[in-house]
């Protein structure tokens, strides 16, 4: 039996179809395996949680260029857990990588210091940029990875266990 597919639309449409649907996926199943600060048990992650990224509190440091097509909810997100991680930080000092960027992993994570921040933007967004949030989490020297499924927070600490968060946001 032969089943012919005969499409209205053109290739490149179906291909979106495809890539919205795995997101969307994607999006569900994070929703259904991540935890609210409530699942967290290591309280630097509860307090970053509970204070920081469920904070309501508007974030006064200007928005950079690579986070300017980020949702409004994760801009501000991003600004409050910039100015947590030290309070005269600012984004030109934390690295944040994007698609453009993950040439960059393996030089950023050779470099990175103790007490680190680094922001990885759409961790979701591909399977590439899945494999390479999973090379970053396996990495020796990271020690907590938060995602958030928008984007993923990565610390460099001393004397913090090896932890990966799933966080519903």
């Amino acid at each position: 039996m032969k089943i012919h597919i005969f499409l209205a639309k053109p290739k490149h449409c179906v291909f979106l179809h495809v890539k919205f649907f795995r997101k969307l996926l994607d999006y569900v199943w994070h929703w259904l395996s991540a935890h609210s600060r409530h699942g967290v048990h290591s309280p630097f992650v509860y307090q970053l949680v509970d204070e920081v990224i469920y904070g309501m509190q508007m974030a006064e440091q200007e928005i950079p260029e690579t986070l300017c097509l980020q949702l409004q909810k994760v801009q501000q997100m991003l600004c409050r857990v910039v100015q947590a991680h030290q309070p005269p930080l600012i984004f030109s000092e934390v690295p944040i990588l994007g698609a453009k960027h993950l040439h960059k992993v393996p030089e950023i994570l050779a470099q990175a210091k103790p007490d680190t921040l680094l922001i990885v933007l759409g961790i979701y967004d591909s399977i590439e940029l899945k494999n390479k949030w999973k090379l970053i989490q396996a990495h020796s020297a990271v020690t907590v990875t938060i995602d958030l499924f928008y984007v993923g927070l990565v610390y460099f600490r001393k004397g913090q266990a090896k932890e990966d968060f799933k966080i519903r946001f």
